[in-house]
């Protein structure tokens, strides 16, 4: 639980703000440049760096809210499927025994820890 609440701390607070640390830090750097010689170059390329990473960070954030989404729409979705199997099968005269193994095959792939190996 502290793990879940680490990471949305992370992503909805820590993530936004070195995109914007680092954008406004690479703009600042990259708007006040007339480079001379190679410290100027340097200067230049420390502000694309600075400007890459925001980048970078902005993506990631954009990814872990689309695959997120994706997911949680993907779970509804096999959720449906499954309802809607059960409600077959409790209509569907089955042998309990054949219940029991459906049981214990879906238990093991819900908790796959509590299998023996």
């Amino acid at each position: 639980m502290a793990t879940l609440r680490a990471g949305r701390l992370f992503y909805r607070v820590f993530l936004p703000l070195g995109v914007a640390l680092n954008l406004g830090l690479g703009i600042a750097v990259l708007s006040n440049l007339r480079p001379t010689g190679w410290l100027g170059w340097l200067e230049v390329l420390s502000g694309a760096f600075c400007c890459t990473v925001a980048g970078w960070l902005a993506a990631s954030a954009w990814s872990k809210l689309y695959w997120g989404s994706a997911m949680a729409r993907q779970i509804t979705v096999w959720r449906q499927i499954a309802d809607a199997i059960f409600l077959w099968l409790e209509d569907a005269p089955l042998p309990a025994e054949a219940l029991q193994r459906l049981k214990t095959s879906l238990d093991e792939v819900a908790h796959p820890k509590s299998r023996s190996v």
